[in-house]
């Protein structure tokens, strides 16, 4: 039995665009930042990940299968505060000062 991958973010952007739009796009018109979705396919985003897959016609643990449980429950939980390092963070920080 093969261990299931993620879909690589590549074809995840690819398959995006064939349906005539971008991930930056797709955020915009969802209410986040236009870079937020870029950054889902780094880390674990479950809210993201559920836009994305529905836009797709896919469910989150079809193109994600190492962040779902077997009933499709996110395995990471809610998403962390961005790290220090993270652009989020960083976009946080500039707005502040």
């Amino acid at each position: 039995m093969s261990v299931p991958q993620d879909w690589h973010r590549e074809q995840i952007k690819a398959a995006v665009r064939m349906t005539g739009t971008t991930l930056s796009a797709l955020a915009r018109k969802s209410g986040y930042e236009p870079s937020s979705f870029s950054w889902a396919l780094r880390r674990p985003w479950p809210a993201i990940e559920r836009i994305i897959a529905t836009h797709l016609e896919h469910r989150p643990q079809d193109i994600w299968p190492t962040r779902y449980d077997r009933r499709g429950r996110p395995l990471a939980g809610r998403r962390q505060k961005p790290s220090a390092r993270s652009p989020e963070r960083h976009r946080q920080n500039a707005e502040a000062v």
